[in-house]
């Protein structure tokens, strides 16, 4: 029997769930789907916040014992400063009103000699300054208590906020486990709306791929090392590299330096240099009491000066306002001889005290900083002499004179103007430096990442900059982490045929980033969108060959179809269809407009662009619409790719039907998932070799589409 107060908890939650734009769309079917969810997942929901519930009933019964204590501990320690404030405020109302010769009878014993009559004023400043005294400690006592007794409910407010989002997580899984019964044989599965996180981020949130942990061992492996990483624009070799900033194994920087687009000789160098140097200058601060460091050093001369005066100030002040009076007394409560007097004299020697200290910091900065490491003063020295231009200048004047009737004179002066370094002193200042890090550094190694070398289109221009980094390379501690172009790494493998050029004789090895396998993109996916459903996943890889950018655009597309359509709950096939068509129609419209007019192919594409549209419109089935393109023949190799990337098209779409139409096809760990995946990595594979020979191309086409069976995924 399912307890009605929890039932009812959940039934709230599912209904504020339903108003979110990710179910939104699923409101026609809410009663059904509440229903299956009560029936399903009550108990799963129970089992899954018992701990926490456990864990807030412990809290509040711990909460309620302290509580109790506390408030007996604090109602004595008010009731005893409330007491000795009253007596206060009585005492000095007293001294305040009573005349001098009262207060002299009471406290004095009528003694005229007594300091109570010769300055009655500092005994009331006295009296009202403890008053004051008592009374913040009172305020302070009585904050204090607050903040104990927040501190003494916190736990419970802590296990309650645990136990509500461990109830909204279990019941928003619950709810998609159940719109996922409820509509998963008519083809509709629980879907997310929003994803901001699939994009290209700084860090990867997937699982060690192949490429970068070979790097790594290799980088691990050589006390130096240049190697090249080269691949296809979306491949992830800027992920790559940002994996290494990230791994602690490295024990050392990791320097990222973006490319120029345009080769300009010498300041690649130049912003390579100024990178570096601010990097070694930075990992020899000192985290502990830097930022008290940095005021120190950002206090001027004029705030010392100013303090320096409002010091003296408060130490002359006093004397000023002393004027004996014929019984010899100081009629100013700021005398030299009153309460007053004291404070503003103690007030100047902190004054003058903090400035001194000031001083003796900054002295003592400057002393720290001829003690720095040689590699730190080094490329600080870099530093000013890359930002700034020094110019130092000597003049000298001599003057003669005879009595009054002859005066002769004569002046010099000489200025010196540093000039800029040129580029093959830029690339020795960059190599002393290195060295002189790999000397006198604890870290165990320096990375050096060359980001998207690969943007430079022109082959001289990126043998030159190659030939600039050449001089740096195999340098102690020193690896560098460089991409190239594809073209590049052809050159690089054809060593045997071409000879050794710039790339072969400098870099150690050449590694071509990996396409994602299929894991690796259902970690991308999970990662980034919770509740992606794993056979969307699928296929996205499928369509996107494992591409890392391309994989991501896909389940964003998808995620933003669904989106668009909040009124309505979205297939599977109706996801995957637009996505595909999507992309297909968007390339032939792109390859029509590339060709000049009167082209014979325009026809041959103009077929296929309505045969895509027959097929998107249902007037034909996937598999009708794909013997149709098999016929199709274009000449250019980038349009035959075209056909058979949308041959792979309609086949996944095929899949998809199919799939679907299967039971618990939905489930991660099912059977339909799970025979899925063969059909998955054969049309990935074929995506993968689009812009290969035609031979390797068809190859992959016809396996990926000859071999499938649809009752595998059966």
């Amino acid at each position: 029997m399912v307890d009605p107060t929890i039932a009812a908890e959940i039934k709230a939650i599912a209904c504020r769930l339903f108003e979110r734009q990710e179910f939104k769309h699923y409101k026609s079917c809410q009663d059904e789907i509440l229903s299956r969810l009560l029936a399903d997942g009550t108990e799963k929901i129970k089992a899954a916040t018992e701990a926490d519930a456990i864990a807030l009933h412990r809290a509040a019964s711990r909460v309620a014992r302290e509580s109790k204590t506390h408030s007996r501990r604090m109602m004595i320690r008010m009731l005893a400063l409330s007491t000795v404030l009253i007596s206060l405020i009585a005492g000095s109302l007293f001294f305040s009103i009573a005349s001098n010769a009262t207060l002299i009878k009471v406290l004095a014993a009528g003694s005229k000699e007594s300091w109570i009559a010769r300055d009655p004023n500092t005994l009331i400043f006295l009296s009202w300054a403890v008053t004051a005294m008592c009374t913040l400690a009172l305020l302070g006592e009585w904050l204090r208590g607050r903040a104990t007794r927040r501190a003494i409910v916190r736990p419970v407010k802590t296990a309650a906020d645990v136990l509500e989002r461990s109830l909204a997580s279990s019941v928003q899984e619950a709810l998609s486990a159940a719109i996922n019964s409820e509509l998963g044989p008519r083809g509709i599965i629980a879907f997310p709306t929003h994803a901001p996180r699939l994009v290209e981020l700084d860090v990867a949130h997937f699982r060690q791929s192949r490429t970068t942990a070979y790097i790594k061992e290799f980088i691990l492996e050589h006390e130096a090392s240049a190697v090249g990483l080269a691949g296809t624009r979306g491949s992830g070799k800027s992920t790559v590299m940002r994996s290494l900033v990230a791994d602690p194994e490295i024990d050392g920087p990791v320097i990222i330096v973006p490319s120029p687009v345009r080769y300009d000789a010498g300041e690649f160098i130049r912003v390579l240099l100024g990178e570096i140097a601010a990097a070694i200058s930075q990992g020899h601060s000192r985290p502990v009491g830097s930022r008290l460091r940095g005021a120190v050093e950002r206090t001027s001369a004029r705030r010392l000066l100013t303090l320096v005066g409002v010091g003296v100030l408060a130490g002359v002040l006093p004397d000023a306002f002393t004027t004996p009076s014929s019984q010899g007394m100081s009629v100013s409560w700021l005398s030299s001889n009153s309460f007053g007097g004291l404070i503003a004299n103690v007030t100047s020697i902190l004054l003058l005290t903090f400035v001194a200290i000031i001083q003796l910091a900054k002295v003592a900065l400057r002393l720290d900083a001829e003690t720095l490491p040689p590699d730190i003063r080094q490329a600080r020295e870099l530093l000013r002499e890359l930002r700034w231009e020094t110019e130092q200048g000597t003049t000298t004047k001599s003057t003669l004179k005879v009595r009054s009737f002859f005066e002769t004179s004569g002046e010099s002066s000489i200025k010196l103007k540093s000039r800029a370094m040129t580029r093959s002193e830029l690339v020795s200042a960059l190599r002393d430096l290195l060295k002189c890090f790999a000397r006198h550094t604890n870290a165990t190694r320096m990375v050096i990442c060359i980001d998207e070398l690969d943007k430079i289109n022109d082959p001289d221009h990126l043998v030159a900059i190659v030939n600039e980094l050449k001089d740096l390379f195999h340098i102690q501690k020193v690896h560098f982490l460089v991409t190239v172009s594809t073209d590049a790494l052809d050159s690089f493998e054809q060593r045997g045929l071409a000879g050794r050029d710039a790339f072969d004789s400098s870099f150690d090895t050449v590694v071509h980033t990996n396409w994602l396998t299929l894991d690796e993109s259902l970690d991308v996916t999970n990662s980034r969108c919770t509740g992606f459903p794993p056979i969307v996943a699928m296929l996205c890889h499928a369509w996107s060959g494992g591409l890392a950018r391309d994989l991501l655009r896909a389940a964003r597309g998808a995620v933003e179809l669904q989106r668009r359509t909040p009124n309505e709950p979205l297939s599977v096939d109706r996801i995957i269809r637009n996505l595909v068509f999507d992309d297909l129609e968007g390339a032939v419209r792109a390859s029509m407009r590339g060709l000049p007019a009167g082209d014979e192919q325009l026809d041959g594409l103009w077929l296929l662009h309505q045969c895509l549209s027959t097929a998107r419109r249902g007037d034909v089935t996937p598999h009708q619409a794909q013997e149709d393109i098999s016929d199709m023949s274009l000449k250019e190799p980038a349009l035959q790719a075209l056909l058979a990337k949308a041959r792979i098209g309609l086949s996944l779409l095929r899949i998809a039907g199919i799939a679907t139409s299967l039971p618990d096809y939905w489930l991660e760990d099912g059977k339909t998932i799970l025979n899925l995946r063969r059909a998955a990595e054969e049309h990935a594979e074929a995506i993968k070799v689009l812009g290969e020979p035609t031979p390797i191309l068809e190859l992959a086409v016809q396996t990926a589409l000859h071999e499938f069976d649809p009752a595998i995924l059966r």
